[in-house]
């Protein structure tokens, strides 16, 4: 029997999994912990209300939850998600209360997804802003999010296919911390998870983890298989940008 929510829930980096994992669609609100607008609230609090035991109302403050943050690649304010088994499905930055019903028919397969007009995102440290903002963090990017977040990105990506499990896969992980501070804004450092998303991963061919894509314009233009050091990594990516 799927428990039905009547109001929203408050998840964390230790309960996301099992939020993911729900038998029923989930829209999460991400938000920073300190400016939530009441109108928005309050339409969160009715819709749990209205679609209790259909869909998941819950909220992550990411602030305090970077886990969540990093996977799903939060760096704004208030960011409202849709997830539909386990994958994200439609995503909007700073929702208007008005918009949210939309977004909960569309996961409930009731209605189209929301067009939202698309905004540019500028750089404090870009002439026109020509580049988006990063963070300087690896993002973590899924099967779901790999072509808007990839294979579309303004700019170079380095992407990290890995497991927990992998040993070397843990050896890279700080020295991609350090790449993605360094190179923040000309370079971005995605990570995906191979066990839990094994389209991409087998569309282009990987067989042994840790490997790494160069991918520029949407195609790979270089490859390494194994636990590169800082070193290598360095010279292939004076090659690339």
């Amino acid at each position: 029997m799927i428990r039905a929510f009547d109001a929203p829930i408050i998840s964390n980096d230790q309960s996301l999994d099992r939020l993911l994992a729900a038998p029923i669609p989930s829209l999460i609100l991400f938000w920073d912990g300190k400016s939530l607008p009441e109108p928005l609230s309050q339409a969160m609090i009715d819709l749990a209300k209205t679609k209790a035991g259909t869909l998941i109302i819950a909220k992550i403050n990411w602030q305090d939850n970077p886990i969540a943050a990093n996977q799903f690649g939060l760096t704004g304010t208030i960011t409202l998600i849709g997830v539909r088994d386990g994958k994200e499905v439609t995503r909007a930055d700073n929702p208007k209360a008005a918009e949210i019903n939309r977004y909960a028919d569309y996961l409930l397969g009731n209605g189209p997804e929301p067009i939202r007009e698309k905004k540019s995102h500028r750089s404090p440290d870009t002439p026109g802003g020509s580049r988006p903002a990063y963070d300087g963090r690896p993002v973590m990017v899924t099967d779901a999010t790999f072509e808007q977040q990839v294979l579309k990105s303004p700019i170079p990506v380095l992407v990290d296919f890995w497991a927990p499990w992998c040993a070397p896969c843990r050896m890279v992980a700080p020295i991609l911390d350090q790449l993605a501070k360094e190179f923040g804004g000309r370079l971005r450092i995605a990570k995906l998870n191979v066990d839990e998303n094994p389209h991409f991963a087998g569309r282009y061919g990987v067989q042994g983890i840790p490997t790494m894509l160069f991918i520029q314009n949407g195609a790979v233009v270089d490859r390494i298989v194994g636990a590169a050091s800082k070193q290598h990594l360095l010279a292939k990516l004076k090659t690339l940008l």
